[in-house]
């Protein structure tokens, strides 16, 4: 099979190699064709495990049981893993390849080259980007009634959501590991607007995941401070930050670990339970606030 012109001038010497011995990697015994859906991706593999029937999924990506990653890790942990090499996806021979925009960008490109269908869904997602994307995997599988199903139910919950927010928005940040915040242009930011929140880290203009120094958190007052819960398993230097006396002397609520985890990492179906955990939160910050009679 030759390679496409474009794909060639990314290939190194040593990779041509590298393709002809893939090329001859026997396919599995019980694949007499191209078969499947394989994810390459953390985000992707949810969405194909939100639709796919499991006999049609391929493999998923390693990290789809981590479950501070994805919200399905337990639903992953019965299907093939694999680590999003081109050699992988070659030999397995699926029909269609769903990764990420961020993913590894030799592999697509390769893969794409050599004439394997890869579907990248972009990396930057708002809450309400998700109902496309949940139709477009749908379409992509031959899911489309499930897929739309699904997307209009999302759709119907967020405009629920949205039209009880009332006058009051809390002020709210996301404060991870080392002081990283989510700013605009997050997923975690639209969720936190749909919920009645406002994310001052937008506010200041930061973008993205951004430092936001300890000595402004105190300075800004925030209502609530949604920390992210320390790795148990790995206990980290960065997580130290959370546990400052200054955050627990700021008067913000402080609930760490309160959104599941894996929820608003990825847009799926499931950013929903971010959403209703966000409601739960301000409904009981707003309760607070009431005068007693």
């Amino acid at each position: 099979m030759a390679v496409s012109a474009h794909v060639s001038d990314l290939i190194k010497p040593g990779i041509a190699a590298f393709i002809a011995a893939a090329l001859a990697y026997p396919a599995p015994a019980h694949a007499a064709g191209p078969r499947g859906v394989m994810s390459l991706n953390v985000c992707t593999d949810q969405l194909v495990l939100s639709l796919a029937e499991p006999a049609d999924i391929v493999s998923l990506s390693e990290l789809s049981v981590d479950p501070t990653l994805s919200f399905m890790a337990g639903e992953a942990a019965s299907y093939p893993k694999n680590a999003g090499l081109a050699e992988e996806v070659l030999a397995a021979r699926p029909s269609v390849v769903v990764t990420g925009t961020y993913s590894l960008h030799n592999t697509t490109a390769l893969l794409s080259g050599l004439g394997t269908r890869v579907e990248e869904f972009p990396y930057q997602q708002s809450i309400d980007t998700i109902p496309a994307d949940i139709r477009r995997m749908g379409t992509i599988l031959g899911k489309e009634d499930e897929a739309e199903a699904l997307a209009r139910d999302f759709e119907a919950e967020l405009a629920t959501a949205r039209a009880d927010l009332g006058g009051v928005h809390p002020r709210a940040i996301v404060f991870g590991p080392n002081g990283v915040v989510a700013g605009a242009g997050t997923l975690q930011h639209t969720v936190l607007e749909a919920a009645g929140f406002r994310n001052l880290a937008a506010e200041r203009g930061m973008t993205g995941m951004a430092p936001y120094p300890l000595e402004l958190l105190v300075a800004d007052r925030p209502d609530l401070v949604l920390l992210s819960a320390p790795m148990t398993d790995a206990p980290a230097l960065a997580d130290r930050i959370a546990r400052h006396p200054a955050i627990a002397a700021s008067g913000a609520a402080l609930p760490s670990g309160a959104i599941p985890a894996g929820s608003w990492d990825c847009g799926g179906p499931f950013t929903l339970e971010a959403l209703r955990a966000l409601r739960s939160i301000r409904d009981g910050l707003l309760a607070e606030d009431q005068p007693s009679k």
